[in-house]
């Protein structure tokens, strides 16, 4: 069981560095990397009338459209150089429409990706999260170039009985097979959120995985924090978690683990929704 289509998000200046992981992690999982190239365009200018879009508007947006796709010449030149299964697209269109593009381009894909050329700018990196999570319902790696390897490492599932973490661990299980040793955390549990961690470890029982599940508490810390804490601790190399455990709306306005997590980023995270 591997994640046969890998699709990773990028922007124009992506690094070698990012192109190698991707490479990486395509190789681990015998896959076929999509590289989807996304830029946000700049809304057209309008006069008092809504029919006037000025011509210089009109010349710098070919003009970067033209520029992006000498960008996915090079790209395709340099995936098929190194040897993998590839294909190379660009999604060049108004901030408002990147979720809808990048849901629609993500909707075959087993997992998707985003390093920290999207990472670093939140604007386009919610879009391109809302569009995979939500629009296309797929797992989606984080910030993979803090990985040194894909197999044979060690996993951290933070743990809770909501869906989201549920999906976050079925989607995984292609890595958790994979792993050196998974284990299970629930930050501040009460005893009924407890007695889920035996049909978690059911679950992944049938799938050959045996998990150790740890209980730990804040200790006035965020729970953020407290699962890096221990990630620490048990010196995990990459962390499998639920998405937007609240509504999206809350998490928006006042924060939360999912936001927290994705701007600490001290080790790949792998999120559903």
């Amino acid at each position: 069981m591997t994640f046969a289509n890998i699709l990773n998000i990028v922007k124009e200046d992506v690094t070698e560095t990012e192109l190698d992981v991707a490479v990486m992690l395509a190789r681990s999982e015998k896959g076929h990397l999509s590289l989807l190239l996304v830029e946000a365009a700049e809304p057209p200018p309008v006069g008092v009338n809504l029919e006037f879009v000025s011509a210089p508007w009109q010349a710098e947006n070919q003009e970067n459209r033209s520029r992006l796709l000498d960008r996915v010449q090079d790209l395709e030149a340099t995936l098929t150089r190194k040897g993998i299964s590839n294909d190379v697209e660009c999604a060049y269109t108004e901030i408002v429409r990147i979720d809808n593009v990048v849901g629609e381009q993500a909707q075959l894909s087993d997992v998707a990706v985003i390093g920290n050329d999207i990472l670093a700018d939140p604007v386009i990196r919610d879009a391109v999260l809302d569009g995979l999570l939500f629009h296309a319902h797929v797992p989606v790696i984080v910030n993979p170039t803090a990985a040194d390897k894909w197999e044979e490492n060690t996993v951290l599932i933070a743990w809770t009985d909501a869906p989201a973490a549920s999906a976050a661990v079925k989607a995984s299980v292609p890595l958790l097979k994979r792993a050196r040793s998974v284990r299970a955390v629930m930050v501040d549990s009460s005893g009924s959120e407890r007695e889920v961690t035996a049909k978690l470890q059911s679950y992944l029982s049938h799938h050959g995985i045996d998990i150790v599940v740890d209980f730990v508490g804040r200790n006035g810390l965020t729970v953020a924090e407290a699962l890096d804490a221990h990630a620490d601790q048990m010196q995990s190399d990459l962390l499998v978690m639920g998405a937007y455990g609240h509504s999206r709306l809350r998490e928006r306005i006042f924060g939360g683990v999912t936001r927290s997590m994705l701007e600490r980023r001290k080790r790949p995270i792998f999120i559903s929704a």
